[in-house]
């Protein structure tokens, strides 16, 4: 009766060890799945990790699944096999996650522009509903493109009357001789008032808002071979939060140029407010380069092509969530001034020389212009050296590390590329297979501060840099050195 029972449960113990034993092989096999789909590992590791995978699950099976192997022996084997379950478990997790992160950015971007309501700060309307019958300005320019849309859904909200103005500073007059009651404008509109109109000295607060979708533009990318073949990411830095398909000012116009066959990175900057033709609006349509992202990604990149003369390959689009979330996710930069300064806003002082960063303080660091005599010549730099920091402390593999999952996280929320899967993977593979440091150099445009007439407000003069020749023709040769 006892050996019977023993017997019975041997064979129960049997059954349980080799359940187990089919459970892991089944995860190991869906891993093995996971990480070929993901190709991003280059061959040899590729083959040393099957191999790997394939010997060690053999030789365990060989001790599990015979009936006459001693009971301790496969027990150890169990252990093995829950454990390996465990780590192969996690990483489908990871691999998931990292295919399901290439893929969100590379989705089209459904831009959407942002209109607001917004009455004089001490008006007594609070909601929409209380503009019924009133009076809503909006500029309606030709440059105002998303305006008509804007207000044929504002219509659907609100029975207000609209009215229409060619000239943005009559608008803003009539809001404050109380001709009309509210304004529907977008935020770079705002911006104007914020800076160039800012001794009008209007207080404005928020009523309601609208979203208007705008429609896909053809696209302008030119695919490489980025493993052997040198070519340039145009960077759009938005100037807010949040969403990153809001159109929005480009306050970061930065070209990346990459050389992946001798690791070499050039960085040029171009200053915001440089005076540059929009060339889908007309031979005359000069404006600030940082309202060109108002008319979408596609007239950025055109608009730096031909102040550059160069291809654009790629373009990347980020805003203000971006940088803070990266530089969080890693832990922080140390991020190299070459002058001391505090912020305008008294938020952060910097020392001259190794500042450590986080976040929020980067992001301080990379907006302030308004201390420095050059202003945006010193912003530009300023941005260059907080990517810098930031793209040696992701390439080091203790980062990518202890911060994958960080860093997938806080740049799947605020980033987008036109840079396709399959050269995002073949990039990171090449990186993996050599694993060396990358040499970056930089470079920013300058010119002369002038006042002129825009685009996007042509009935006012806005502050402008105009190109600098000079500085223009260095850029365009040293991003050729990098194309030889």
């Amino acid at each position: 009766m006892k050996n019977k029972r023993m017997k019975k449960s041997k064979v129960v113990s049997n059954i349980i060890f080799n359940i187990i034993a089919l459970i892991s092989t089944i995860v190991a096999l869906v891993f093995v799945i996971y990480i070929y789909k993901l190709d991003m590992l280059p061959s040899k590791y590729l083959t040393m990790l099957f191999a790997s995978i394939g010997i060690i699950y053999l030789i365990m099976l060989l001790f599990t699944l015979p009936r006459r192997m001693k009971t301790k022996i496969k027990v150890v084997c169990a252990v093995f096999f829950v454990i390996f379950s465990l780590v192969f478990g996690l990483g489908i997790k990871y691999v998931d996650k990292t295919i399901s992160f290439i893929d969100k950015i590379n989705d089209d971007l459904s831009q959407k522009e942002e209109y607001y309501v917004k009455a004089l700060g001490d008006s007594k309307i609070k909601k929409l509903s209380e503009l019924d019958n009133k009076k809503i300005g909006v500029y309606t320019s030709a440059s105002a493109i998303n305006s008509e849309k804007a207000i044929e859904i504002l219509g659907k909200k609100s029975k207000a009357e609209i009215v229409k103005y060619d000239d943005l500073i009559l608008m803003f007059e009539d809001l404050s001789d109380k001709k009309i009651d509210a304004l529907l404008l977008n935020d770079s509109q705002l911006s104007v008032l914020d800076s160039e109109l800012s001794y009008m000295d209007l207080s404005l607060k928020q009523i309601d808002g609208v979203m208007v979708p705008i429609e896909r533009e053809e696209e302008v990318i030119k695919i490489v071979d980025v493993t052997n073949t040198p070519f340039n990411l145009y960077i759009a830095g938005g100037d807010a939060y949040g969403s990153i398909n809001k159109v929005m000012n480009t306050d970061v116009n930065m070209v990346v140029t990459v050389d992946p066959v001798n690791h070499k990175i050039l960085l040029t900057s171009i200053p915001r407010d440089y005076y540059v033709l929009l060339p889908s609006k007309g031979d005359n349509a000069y404006d600030k380069l940082t309202h060109a992202g108002y008319y979408g990604i596609q007239e950025s990149v055109l608009a730096v092509e031909k102040l550059l003369n160069i291809d654009i390959n790629y373009y990347a689009k980020v805003n203000y969530s971006t940088i803070v979330g990266v530089v969080d996710a890693i832990g922080g930069v140390d991020v190299n001034s070459d002058k001391a300064f505090t912020a305008s806003d008294n938020s952060y002082h910097f020392n001259k020389g190794i500042n450590h960063m986080d976040g929020k303080m980067a992001l301080r660091f990379a907006r302030e212009r308004k201390v420095f005599n050059d202003g945006d010549v010193q912003r530009v730099k300023n941005q260059q050296r907080v990517l810098e920091a930031v793209i040696k402390k992701i390439t080091s593999s203790k980062t990518i590390i202890s911060s994958y999952t960080e860093i997938l996280d806080s740049v799947s929320k605020n980033f987008v590329t036109s840079l396709d899967s399959k050269s995002i993977n073949r990039l990171v593979k090449s990186q993996l297979e050599e694993m060396r440091g990358w040499n970056i150099e930089s470079q920013n445009l300058v010119g002369v501060s002038a006042s002129e007439y825009t685009y996007s407000y042509a009935k006012m003069k806005l502050y402008v840099m105009k190109r600098d020749d000079e500085s223009v023709n260095k850029a365009i040769e040293k991003i050729k050195t990098y194309f030889n």
